[in-house]
């Protein structure tokens, strides 16, 4: 991680170097730059490439994505109701371009950039020499990744994307205009051949600290993992009548496209078992911690690909989100705030669901549920930091209302949650409020192992192995510390549901699961809500849920995927826009 950002920073001062010694209309021309320093040297070949990890985008914003589904709500908004109050819009797509506020969030334009760059590398890259051919390989491997990455960011929020493999330069940027959208079959098989060719070039892991985040084989073929589970999927396999270019799904539905998202998520996993990754259990039965270390202990065995970052002393740490979400009674901000929909999903302890009609629930309503629950939310009583969390209310000697010091009666009330708990997971207690100073590094998991067990999971239920479906899935209930899952039919379809959407909490996983089941315009068209905890006299407490935080709203078809931004399609009239929008 420290090499990486070491030689991008020497790619940038090379580059500003060249380009600061006269005014911008008398410098020579960037291809210029590039032909004749660039691509002669290829230490800044590999600082080119570097500088392209630098470009991946991560989940931590101000805004999460799990703001814009039924995992959170933002307690300031900030881009979130468009997706959440169904007005999104060409011109208005709120946080999914870009995000708002703290960092860039894998805008379409620095996708896209990041995309031109792979194209320059694999035209000019065979033309430098290197001493070691090995690493000229390696290299090639890592920008098709990279390339491929950037494509299924675009496609699993998009559609089909036009598929761009060159450069442009002032003779031939006419062409752009030109250009139109491939269809979603198109890029599919473009991404998985990619997938397929990064992993033939690269290795399965990095035995030197100092290329440890880069690609691997194993990361390509998990990518091709989920980019096929995704394509197999309901969403892209229904019959459509305004979609006549195909470019959100197949011409014609294919059950087998299943078995090839089975058989991809299986060589993940043997490719990964094989070459020393497994499952995160430095803690075993401790699940809480094991849970929560899971996301803090950087480049563990679980992790396939991650963006990394480091620490706000280097300059190089991803977020703030310590700040930006921890309980406001620290002074921190409190933003993405779980929902009660999604803490009320978490099982008991047991396996069974949890009621609030039942009354031993209702009495106690965080005792003996699923281990994660505690790993991931911050509930009245838990503890944090320095104390326990107070989101509850009581009444004073004076007979008027007062609250804990999480509520909003508590320091910083305009931070204070809306629904009654605070984001858990990610965070780390030895942040020191209003500091600023982040003291270990966090990395954003765009792949780890767990993922391609619930992958298969899935894969292998829709062709019909549930035996086989429920082993893949029992692997990560053991982790878990949850009983292993008996079901058939469509219960053991509610139980795979249950599992993607409790391991892989805040993940970005969420939004595009309910979305390629078809189920968002159920889920999603529900309004958020909290809980109000009061707190009696005798220090017990009474909870009252299904207090509306949010209206929120689901509008058609069209809310499966995203609008094409309008300043694209004024750009190029010919990039057609999405089906409803």
């Amino acid at each position: 991680m420290k090499m990486l950002n070491k030689l991008y920073l020497l790619f940038a001062i090379t580059f500003l170097l060249s380009s600061c010694s006269s005014d911008f209309l008398d410098r020579a021309p960037k291809s210029e730059f590039s032909d004749v320093s660039l691509w002669s040297d290829p230490n800044l070949v590999e600082a080119f490439v570097n500088a392209q990890y630098n470009q991946i985008g991560h989940g931590w914003a101000e805004s999460w994505m799990s703001s814009v589904c039924d995992e959170s709500y933002l307690t300031w908004s900030r881009g979130c109701e468009p997706l959440t109050q169904g007005y999104v819009s060409p011109s208005d797509l709120g946080r999914m371009n870009g995000a708002w506020y703290g960092w860039d969030n894998r805008s379409w334009a620095t996708v896209w950039g990041n995309i031109a760059k792979s194209n320059l590398f694999l035209e000019k890259v065979d033309g430098v020499t290197f001493s070691d051919a090995s690493k000229k390989s390696r290299l090639i491997g890592e920008v098709k990744f990279i390339r491929a990455l950037m494509y299924f960011d675009l496609v699993h929020r998009w559609g089909g994307m036009p598929l761009i493999t060159k450069s442009f330069d002032l003779n031939t940027v006419s062409e752009i205009t030109s250009i139109k959208r491939n269809s979603y079959k198109e890029n599919v098989d473009f991404i998985v051949s990619e997938c397929d060719a990064a992993a033939a070039l690269l290795p399965a892991s990095y035995s030197t600290s100092s290329l440890k985040g880069r690609a691997t084989s194993i990361a390509a073929l998990a990518l091709k993992s989920r980019m096929l589970l995704y394509a197999a999927s309901p969403l892209m396999n229904d019959t459509r009548s305004d979609d006549p270019n195909y470019l959100v799904h197949y011409q014609t539905p294919d059950a087998n496209r299943w078995q090839k998202a089975a058989d991809a998520a299986q060589a993940v996993i043997t490719q990964a078992l094989a070459n020393g990754y497994a499952l995160y259990n430095k803690y075993g039965s401790d699940i809480k911690t094991n849970y929560t270390k899971l996301f803090l202990d950087c480049g563990n065995s679980e992790v396939i690909f991650d963006r990394e970052g480091g620490t706000s002393a280097s300059g190089t740490n991803l977020s703030y989100l310590d700040q930006s979400n921890g309980p406001n009674g620290y002074g921190q901000w409190g933003g993405n705030t779980p929902t009660e929909e999604f803490v009320d999903a978490y099982e008991m302890n047991d396996g069974s669901v949890f009621d609030w009609n039942n009354p031993v629930h209702k009495a106690n309503p965080y005792s003996n549920r699923d281990p994660r629950l505690y790993a991931t939310v911050l509930c009245n009583g838990d503890p944090w930091m320095t104390r326990n969390i107070e989101t509850y209310y009581y009444t004073d000697v004076s007979g008027n209302e007062a609250g804990g010091r999480d509520s909003k009666y508590g320091s910083d009330s305009w931070n204070t949650s809306k629904t009654g708990y605070y984001t858990r997971k990610f965070m780390d207690e030895s942040y020191v409020t209003n500091s600023w100073n982040f003291p270990n590094a966090k990395n954003w998991i765009w792949f780890r192992l767990g993922e391609f067990y619930l992958n298969l999971a899935e894969a292998q239920y829709n062709i019909g192995k549930e035996n086989e479906a429920k082993v893949a899935l029992n692997v990560i209930r053991d982790r878990a510390g949850m009983p292993h899952v008996t079901s058939s039919g469509t219960k053991l379809w509610s139980d795979i549901v249950y599992e993607r959407r409790i391991e892989f909490a805040f993940e970005e996983h969420r939004f595009f699961d309910v979305r390629r089941w078809k189920i968002a315009d159920d889920v999603l068209n529900k309004n958020a809500t909290g809980i109000v905890i009061s707190k009696k006299s005798d220090g017990t407490f009474t909870y009252t849920p299904n207090q509306l935080v949010e209206n929120r709203k689901f509008v058609g078809v069209k809310m499966y995927w995203l609008p094409i931004p309008k300043s694209e399609i004024d750009k190029n009239p010919k990039i057609e826009q999405n089906p409803g929008y």
